[in-house]
């Protein structure tokens, strides 16, 4: 059991920087006075290319499975 659980830690870490780099983009558009919409649809688009890079769930694929 622990071994499967520390296989995914990696893939944790990604969502985690993921979900931080959204949050940072958020702030930024809102301090740059952009629409709350404006900063809500860049924080979705980090967060769904970071979790595919990162998570290996997204669309742009993730990790090498060779």
């Amino acid at each position: 059991m622990m071994v499967a659980l520390a296989g995914n830690s990696s893939v944790m870490i990604g969502i985690l920087i993921a979900i931080l780099v959204a949050a940072l983009v958020y702030w930024l558009c809102l301090a740059l006075g952009l629409p709350a919409i404006v900063g809500i649809v860049a924080a979705i688009l980090v967060l769904l290319g970071g979790v595919g890079a990162g998570g290996g769930l997204g669309a742009f694929g993730g990790r090498n499975r060779v």
